[in-house]
């Protein structure tokens, strides 16, 4: 249970995910030239271990899962999948798409992202418990959150069959703590895609699983990432880990060490001087899934240094595309 303590760095946590997209400093503008682009033929190239193609299709299903009631999610993606059934998870107000794919083997599991009041609490829920399943300290809402899913999702899974786990946002915290009950309860997960990750242990739970098949996607400009932020454990925070992909505009990505999210205040002040910044909208499931749709043709890698030459804020996309 929260004390006071808790309480106040409850209400920064919130006024810190409310107002992330302010700019923090003011810095003089500065001219740099972009870092040259490299051509790729791959996302396995550059150490990600999903094609191109399988993240769009990802981000299209995540998308789909958020905006549309289940009956549309139906109708759009049944005939993808041989099973298909959308699960409404009332303990959490939540919801995850399980299916089945026969010709690749493999069992999906899609986690909604952010949608309502309830969810933003579990968010927000930041204190660290240790589980007693895992036995490693965990985001006290996500790991509620996951454990409503994972008590749902086993009933339907296929024991034999590699399963592959996605999420967005609040649904990529869930999906990774998902991916580690399935593996320590013995099931093979193939991979588990986390787009817009909070972080939801620290340095010691990470060395428990680091073997676990974590693609890490962030979009530029996303301030979710850096959440919850290191000062509020500074002795042991919270971390993400292994590298991020990060989707700029047009065909450009980077790469980014996981330490860049350690510092949102400086890294704040880094976009500044292209008179750019981080903002909650570019944390959305469509800004996503269009960031990555736009590499489908061609995909080109730029080194992290300079990133923000390869894509501006996408703040002119306030509202949810025209269905």
């Amino acid at each position: 249970m929260c004390n006071c303590h808790q309480f106040k760095r409850l209400y920064l946590f919130l006024s810190m995910l409310l107002f992330a997209g302010l700019i923090v400093s003011f810095i003089p503008a500065q001219e740099a030239s972009p870092a040259p682009a490299a051509k790729h033929d791959s996302l396995q190239a550059l150490g990600f271990n999903i094609t191109i193609e399988d993240l769009v299709r990802l981000l299209d299903l995540q998308r789909s899962l958020f905006l549309d009631p289940a009956a549309k999610v139906n109708t759009d993606w049944q005939d993808k999948f041989d099973e298909l059934v959308v699960r409404e998870i009332p303990a959490t107000a939540n919801r995850y798409a399980y299916a089945v794919d026969s010709d690749q083997g493999l069992q999906y599991v899609v986690i909604r992202g952010t949608h309502n009041l309830r969810n933003a609490i579990l968010d927000l829920e930041y204190w660290k418990d240790r589980s007693p399943i895992l036995g490693i300290n965990l985001h006290h809402g996500f790991e509620k959150a996951a454990l409503a899913v994972f008590n749902d999702l086993e009933l339907r899974l296929k024991p034999k069959m590699p399963i592959v786990v996605a999420g967005h946002s609040l649904g990529a915290a869930e999906a990774i703590i998902v991916g580690m009950l399935l593996t320590k309860n013995g099931y093979t997960v193939e991979k588990i895609l986390a787009s817009g990750p909070p972080k939801v242990t620290d340095d010691e739970g990470w060395e428990q699983f680091e073997s676990l098949p974590v693609i890490r996607v962030v979009s530029a400009y996303d301030p979710v990432p850096f959440l919850p932020p290191k000062s509020f454990y500074p002795e042991s925070p919270y971390t993400q880990a292994g590298m991020l992909l990060m989707l700029l505009d047009g065909p450009y990505v980077t790469i980014a060490e996981p330490t860049y999210f350690d510092n949102m205040p400086a890294a704040f002040k880094g976009v500044q001087k292209l008179d750019a910044h981080f903002d909650v909208i570019d944390h959305r499931i469509w800004i996503y899934a269009d960031r990555a749709r736009e590499k489908l043709a061609a995909l080109e890698y730029v080194p992290f240094a300079g990133w923000e030459q390869y894509a501006k804020p996408r703040g002119d996309a306030k509202d949810a595309p025209k269905k």
